[in-house]
């Protein structure tokens, strides 16, 4: 039926937003995939990265809503383009099937990771199969309906339709084809288009089903386990509490991963349910009623933004978790800004700007103590003389801060530039000799004797005043300057 010019331009208009939306969600996905190398090795971020790409360009069509429709056509407003933009429209559009098949491609991998626990190199192995079946079917069908001049005006877009859209075709009008073009058009709205669409709603909602089920009993062991005291076990028990603590972070994780999966299905559901109902009572009672119109305006072409709102979901749950003080609008507006990953790395256990120049000479001192309180001590007097002068050279307020980084690796590789200085030659005390052999003479060791003669070297070569002269015994009891 006709529609009056304001809903006219409802029908018309609506698209151009949402199908805004759907492009800037999943450009943002795929952006967020492809910047990361690790993203981009997983099988279930590849799958990801596949549906959004066909989205991005099935939403660019949608964008363009009635523009590509030849002009002067009827009851459409705003229709600018011709026959030729207007095929175009309809074939990339048809190849949107991709998207929802996509959709039930992931739902399947969720069920084989955490139902069958599937490890990802044995799903690398069905990410072929899982990546070529929807784009074998979306291209081998645009090209049949192209062949077969299925792409024509459908009011909101360009779409399988036939020329005039009242014709009924072959079938419907005992063999007698009244289109111009288009024949039959409506048999192949469903064979090419919504029977694969409701066939991967299916598979998804079963696949999400089988997922629910298998976390729930997951659960449901869980509790048992804890609630019985026969399983429990003593905290002195370290190989037991890990293997137990993994499993219910694995549980965890499975429950996170499978709500995960739930609000992918719900994206699904509401994207094309208004467009499914529509076409569902075109077919069966010849009438289309013009909030389900609507509805089907606005939601169908929206898939990539729902998509982007569940892929940021865990991290917009991290960020209310860490920001409980803000509201639910100023955490995605955050997220959205990159905000979000500025907090993540000032969290990080690596010093920031402000107080890395401090605590790193803290850590230089005390490495540098320890290296040589380490390096100098021996059995004998000289030894206990170089752990005072150590003493004497790391401050008590950084003997007592052992660690002060957090990350282990970081001060690993801050110890590195010490690890081959002397400090005997770094105090300027002397040359000292190294001497490999282990042998022990009266007591002292080798080490110990090189170093008590390289003091005597440097004595000699630069005599003390003697006010500044210092006695001692040397090894054989007798007393020297």
């Amino acid at each position: 039926m006709p529609w009056s010019e304001i809903q006219q331009k409802h029908l018309s208009i609506w698209p151009h937003f949402t199908g805004t939306l759907s492009m800037i969600g999943s450009g943002l996905i795929i952006h967020q995939v492809l910047r990361s190398p690790k993203n981009r090795k997983r099988v279930y971020h590849r799958l990801l990265l596949a549906m959004s790409i066909c989205d991005f360009n099935t939403s660019f069509w949608y964008f363009l809503s009635t523009w590509p429709i030849p002009a002067g056509t009827s009851n459409v407003f705003a229709p600018s383009g011709t026959q030729a933009s207007c095929t175009a429209q309809g074939f990339f559009i048809q190849c949107g099937i991709a998207t929802p098949l996509y959709n039930a491609a992931l739902a399947f991998y969720y069920l084989l990771t955490i139902r069958y626990q599937w490890r990802e190199k044995r799903m690398k192995k069905a990410e072929r199969y899982l990546l070529a079946v929807p784009l074998v079917w979306a291209s081998g069908t645009s090209l049949a309906a192209l062949g077969m001049t299925l792409l024509n005006n459908a009011n909101l877009w360009c779409w399988i339709s036939s020329v005039p859209l009242g014709c009924k075709g072959s079938l419907r009008n005992d063999g007698v084809n009244d289109c111009e073009r288009g024949n039959n058009q409506w048999i192949y709205r469903w064979i090419f288009f919504y029977g694969p669409l409701w066939a991967a709603i299916l598979l998804s909602g079963v696949s999400m089903l089988l997922t629910y089920l298998s976390v729930a009993q997951t659960e449901k062991a869980s509790s048992k386990w804890k609630n019985n005291d026969t399983f429990k076990y003593e905290p002195t028990d370290s190989a037991l509490r890990k293997k137990k603590e993994k499993e219910e972070s694995d549980r965890k994780h499975s429950k996170q991963v499978s709500s995960q999966a739930f609000y992918y299905l719900m994206a699904f559901f509401f994207s094309w349910t208004p467009a499914t109902l529509t076409r569902l009572i075109q077919m069966v009672w010849y009438k289309t009623y013009y909030p389900l119109i609507l509805l089907m305006a606005i939601f169908t072409p929206m898939q990539g933004f729902l998509n982007y709102l569940v892929y940021m979901r865990p991290r917009w749950l991290a960020y209310r978790k860490r920001h409980p003080e803000w509201g639910r609008c100023m955490a995605f507006a955050m997220i959205f800004r990159g905000e979000f990953h500025k907090n993540t790395e000032s969290t990080n256990v690596r010093p920031t700007n402000g107080t890395s120049q401090e605590t790193r000479g803290k850590m230089f001192s005390t490495v540098r103590g320890r290296r040589f309180s380490r390096k100098s001590s021996v059995s004998s007097g000289a030894g206990r003389s170089s752990i005072d002068m150590s003493a004497s050279i790391v401050p008590e307020e950084h003997k007592e801060e052992e660690h002060p980084f957090e990350d282990v690796e970081e001060h690993k590789e801050e110890e590195r530039p010490f690890e081959d200085v002397d400090p005997e030659v770094t105090l300027g005390s002397g040359e000292q000799k190294e001497e490999k052999s282990p042998d022990v003479e009266d007591g002292t060791s080798v080490v110990a004797k090189s170093s008590l003669r390289s003091s005597f070297r440097v004595l000699e070569e630069n005599p003390l005043d003697e006010d500044k002269k210092v006695h001692f015994e040397n090894e054989d009891g007798e007393v020297v300057q």
